[in-house]
């Protein structure tokens, strides 16, 4: 009985956290570039056998891990000069972040107070020689296919484009932004990008919405289960005559 109360708790624990990151798919649903996260789980027994035979007497699951579904969402006509969507699926943009670089697919970008083009958290677009500055009083700038940036017709950088061996090992530091340990195998490429666009979050409103019901009635039924065991125990427990 114990046993299944040990379970049942587990599965109240996944079941929260499925819900947390489906709320969190709803809320970023309007982000560029924002890509959906799921999580995988499994039982402890197939946990432990990794290293011993499954015994069949540990019952409960936990959050093996958090995945991000990399699929492109759909682009997004703005006319904004500084808007960017890149053309290929698995390609993406390099920031100067804090501490070292980032990489993201929102191409919502601005010009900073002191000529760089910037994501909306002040992160400098990394061009393939550095950060892309526009000087002042510059009223055109172009960004062709090849990522080559212009300003009134002067060259003034080239947008560096990265890709992944395994984008399944980057790490997300926020909605749309994400650092890569060494074995994602960053590498600098050739890249296609549209101006005046932006490519929309890959979330589906309904599915996600489906997502977070379905979530709602596991945590319930798990719930349900931990309060019935408990009311059993408390009664096998009971002094006779009480």
């Amino acid at each position: 009985m114990l046993r299944g109360l040990y379970a049942a708790a587990s599965a109240l624990d996944v079941a929260e956290q499925k819900q947390e990151v489906q709320a969190y798919n709803l809320a970023h649903m309007s982000t560029p570039g924002y890509r959906q996260r799921g999580l995988t789980y499994e039982s402890f027994d197939r946990v432990l056998g990794r290293a011993q035979e499954p015994t069949g007497d540990i019952l409960g699951a936990k959050i093996s891990a958090v995945y991000h579904d990399f699929r492109p969402g759909s682009l997004q006509s703005t006319g904004h000069p500084f808007d960017l969507a890149l053309a290929e699926p698995d390609q993406f943009f390099e920031v100067a972040g804090p501490n070292g670089p980032l990489y993201s697919r929102n191409g919502a970008l601005r010009l900073s107070t002191d000529g760089r083009i910037v994501t909306e958290s002040g992160y400098a677009l990394t061009g393939v020689a550095g950060p892309i500055t526009v000087p002042a009083g510059t009223s055109n700038v172009n960004i062709a296919g090849d990522g080559n940036v212009t300003g009134d017709g002067a060259p003034l950088g080239r947008v560096r484009f990265a890709a992944f061996a395994d984008a399944k090992q980057l790490t997300a530091v926020g909605p749309t932004l994400y650092s890569a340990p060494p074995e994602a195998g960053v590498r600098t490429v050739e890249g296609r990008v549209l101006q005046g666009y932006r490519e929309t979050a890959n979330v589906n409103p309904a599915e996600a919405m489906t997502g977070l019901i379905v979530s709602a009635r596991y945590y319930e039924a798990a719930q349900r289960a931990l309060r019935t065991i408990a009311e059993s125990v408390q009664l096998n427990t009971r002094p006779s005559g009480s």
